[in-house]
């Protein structure tokens, strides 16, 4: 039987993971070593005991993103396949793209990429601390900073590569101070403490239909998204 008692916590943990590990990059490269189409597998672990918090069973193990000409695709699933969520963002087009489907419902929020993603809350504040520490991952050269989020007293662990040719249109993103794309990050969330690691990058030559709306999905507005996502959390509430 469809568990949806985790819900909320997955919804959460995908919007808050997609929307900041594509920070801008602060400027072009002509370097050949950037690689600027491809795939990027992160990796998803919890640090808690499935014994002592029997949810870590349900939360999603991987993201999968496709990249092109700046343009992403990152999907993630929970519940062994019936909740999916995609994110595309459409360079070519101008389009942000939520994608949301929950056993047979598939729904589709559509923006131009001025505007911010579905799920996005302002944040103002957020303070970096950047230091001397590198960090190969997935074979690419990591800086290390610290995202220092003053309101709340929370501090994010982040390593970042510039060596990816993936930028975010979305001037609202907070960590656009930060060069490049995040690899690797710590997080606590509902309270439970997780960490995202690229596990593999693959240079690979991608179709640029990918980055399309797929056909089956309902359009849904800003305001009826949120009132199903909402719908969905009530039902985990009880």
């Amino acid at each position: 039987m469809f568990n949806i008692k985790a819900f909320k916590y997955i919804f959460l943990l995908i919007i808050f993971f997609v929307q900041i590990v594509f920070i801008n990059s602060c400027a072009e490269s002509n370097d050949k070593n950037i690689l600027n189409e491809g795939e990027i597998e992160f990796e998803i672990k919890y640090l808690e005991n499935e014994r002592e918090n029997p949810l870590i069973s349900l939360l999603p193990r991987k993201m999968i993103t496709i990249f092109k000409n700046n343009s992403t695709h990152s999907l993630i699933e929970g519940f062994w396949g019936t909740f999916k969520l995609i994110y595309i963002t459409n360079h070519l087009k101008g389009q942000n793209v939520t994608l949301f489907q929950i056993l047979d419902k598939k729904y589709m929020y559509l923006a131009d990429t001025s505007a911010a993603p579905f799920g996005y809350e302002s944040v103002t504040d957020v303070k970096f601390s950047f230091t001397e520490e590198v960090k190969n991952i997935a074979g690419y050269e990591c800086n290390h900073a610290f995202a220092i989020f003053p309101s709340s007293s929370d501090t994010v662990e982040v390593y970042y590569t510039d060596q990816l040719d993936i930028k975010n249109p979305n001037s609202n993103n907070p960590y656009s101070d930060i060069c490049g794309v995040l690899l690797e990050f710590s997080v606590k969330m509902a309270g439970i403490n997780m960490m995202f690691k690229a596990k593999k990058i693959t240079g690979r030559e991608i179709n640029i239909n990918k980055f399309n709306i797929p056909t089956g999905f309902k359009k849904v507005s800003k305001e009826e998204m949120e009132k199903i996502v909402n719908e969905y959390n009530k039902v985990t509430d009880k």
